[in-house]
């Protein structure tokens, strides 16, 4: 399926740019990726303070924050360089996704699901996490057309019902060998995707 008519793609894909600027010469690297959800992280640190409930603006704009990475710099080796990040393409439906499971290798015991509440407002701000030509996107409704338009002097016929099948149950989802008799330790390690894909089952 073409791009452009994807619908999926059309609704819910946002595109984020990173600018890469070395700490040693200051060279800028930019990209840009293109995601279908946007994760919070609510076990870092700066989270971890003592109030019972965290915002989900809060978390929105730390999603995009400045950070320091490793990265080895092309033009003079330096191996760290700042990171920030700007939206640059909005979707019409924002899928907000929050990283709950904390993992600690100096202390396992501490390791576990981050249970604090999150804050969810009626609305929130993408202001301060936009470039400033970000693109919206369209709200339009497409317009659709009649199936039998009619014709001067031709009756039109009324449409038929449709057939409904009996609704068989679906067999109940299994989990994929992939992740059958994995630790928490291990789910820990795994990616965004397929940490997602782990909690579907």
């Amino acid at each position: 399926v073409a791009e452009g008519s994807n619908q999926v793609i059309k609704n819910f894909q946002h595109e984020k740019e990173e600018v890469l600027v070395c700490h040693g010469c200051r060279a800028e690297t930019k990209c840009k990726i293109r995601d279908m959800s946007m994760w919070c992280d609510t076990t870092c640190s700066s989270n971890m303070n003592r109030t019972r409930s965290m915002s989900l603006q809060q978390l929105l704009e730390q999603s995009l924050a400045k950070e320091t990475r490793e990265r080895r710099c092309e033009v003079c080796g330096c191996e760290e360089a700042t990171t920030t990040s700007q939206l640059v393409k909005l979707p019409k439906v924002l899928i907000i996704i929050l990283k709950r499971y904390r993992f600690n290798n100096q202390d396992l015991s501490s390791s576990g699901k981050v249970s604090r509440q999150v804050s969810i407002p009626e609305t929130v701000s993408l202001s301060s996490l936009v470039s400033d030509n970000v693109t919206l996107p369209d709200t339009s409704m497409p317009v659709l057309k009649p199936h039998n338009q009619t014709q001067v002097g031709v009756a039109v016929p009324l449409p038929t019902s449709p057939v409904i099948n009996p609704v068989i149950p679906s067999p109940s989802p299994v989990t994929p060998t992939k992740f059958k008799g994995l630790t928490e330790e291990q789910v820990a390690l795994l990616n965004e995707q397929d940490q997602f894909e782990y909690m579907l089952y």
